[in-house]
């Protein structure tokens, strides 16, 4: 009886395991394992709250090639998304780690065959912050006659933070403006930019607040210059006598005020001083006339007026200034292209005088190409003279055509 259950038991165990066999050999021919690689990017896990990942970058993760077995259901099943690799930061200190273990996984009933790389070199960085003043810098010059102000930032400092060894780079927080066109106060909220002390940009840091508001103040451009007096004379002498001359003293002052309306100013005329009637030299107190907001280093001058017979001086303004003798392939400018003329002489001859006839020129010869500062020449008819000539130099600009 014994032996007969034996051989039972035995049976039994020799058919279930041919059944198995069978089983497998259907399930794996319907089923067979096949094997598929996929790239995976790698997740930075655990990283402790006050530590920072310098390598690898943040911005492009890593990623793992991962080659995967198992059924072919279940590879046919595979994306990314179903595969989880990942490092895991918990316990690394500030530093660099070379070989931190890529950790890959699946929900599915597959296994990890193969994967590149199996380690990942991990630099990690203490977080650190500090306060910079914000400083301002002013990029180009601003407009003709425009005066800028201080510039002030609202708040007056930033928070820089990042990894300690960015944060220690950064010397400077910077807010750019340019000014080249600016012509009246200035309110805007400006970028803060983390630089080095070289100036350089500072990457990989963060700056609170990124932006601030500047307020730039702006005014009208003060200058001084120094300008030639120039009498304004009204009325007529009696018959058969004239005016010969008339110079003020002193014969030049200095204007201050805007750039805008001083930088035209060449001469400063003085109030009008009234010669009817004068049968001698006399003098008289006058002040200036003057453009509003210009102010004078004399608040009046003495008008010398010579009378006599047959003698007369005028001013003639904005006398064209010509070029002579220019030497030839070569082109000619002047600055400024025209002068002031006082010019004395007899009554008749003066009288007689237009802009026209007074002829006022440089000459060249001998000049090369270039800038070159030449005193005018004052072309009169015989009899006449020159008193005054403003500006007394001119300056001519020779360049090859």
């Amino acid at each position: 009886m014994k032996r007969f259950w034996d051989e039972r038991t035995l049976y039994l165990i020799l058919s279930g395991g041919i059944a198995l066999v069978m089983w497998l050999y259907v399930a794996t021919a319907q089923n067979p394992v096949v094997a598929r690689s996929l790239k995976v990017d790698i997740e930075l896990r655990n990283l402790e709250p006050n530590e920072v990942v310098v390598r690898p970058s943040p911005k492009s993760p890593p990623q793992v090639t991962v080659r995967l077995q198992g059924p072919r259901s279940q590879i046919a099943l595979l994306t990314p998304k179903l595969i989880d690799a990942y490092v895991d930061l918990s316990g690394l200190e500030p530093g660099e780690h070379p070989e931190v273990p890529v950790i890959v996984s699946s929900a599915l009933d597959v296994r990890v065959a193969d994967q590149k790389p199996s380690g990942l070199l991990v630099v990690l960085d203490s977080l650190t912050s500090k306060r910079l003043p914000v400083e301002v810098s002013l990029l180009d010059a601003p407009p003709e006659g425009v005066a800028l102000g201080g510039a002030r930032t609202a708040p007056a400092s930033v928070t820089v933070s990042g990894p300690s060894r960015q944060v220690a780079q950064v010397r400077h927080a910077i807010v750019y403006f340019d000014t080249a066109s600016v012509r009246q106060q200035v309110v805007a909220s400006v970028q803060v930019v983390p630089a080095d002390g070289g100036g350089q940009v500072v990457t990989g840091v963060a700056v609170s607040p990124g932006a601030v508001a500047m307020t730039l103040s702006v005014r009208q451009a003060v200058i001084s210059k120094v300008v030639s007096v120039v009498p304004t004379l009204v009325g007529t002498p009696p018959q058969s006598l004239a005016v010969s001359a008339a110079m003020a003293e002193p014969a030049t002052v200095t204007l201050t005020g805007p750039s805008a309306v001083l930088q035209k100013a060449e001469t400063a005329a003085t109030m009008p001083v009234d010669v009817t009637g004068a049968r001698a030299d006399f003098t008289r107190r006058v002040a200036l006339q003057l453009p509003p907001g210009i102010s004078s280093s004399a608040g009046q001058v003495a008008v010398n007026v010579r009378v006599g017979r047959e003698m007369l001086s005028t001013v003639f303004r904005d006398v064209p200034v010509h070029v002579v003798d220019v030497p030839a392939g070569t082109a000619s400018r002047i600055v400024p292209d025209r002068v002031l003329v006082q010019v004395e002489g007899p009554q008749d001859l003066v009288r007689r005088l237009t802009g026209q006839i007074v002829t006022v020129e440089v000459s060249a010869a001998g000049l090369g190409p270039g800038t070159h500062s030449v005193s005018p020449r004052v072309i009169l008819p015989q009899g006449v003279r020159v008193l005054i000539i403003q500006p007394p130099q001119v300056m001519i600009i020779l360049s090859p055509t």
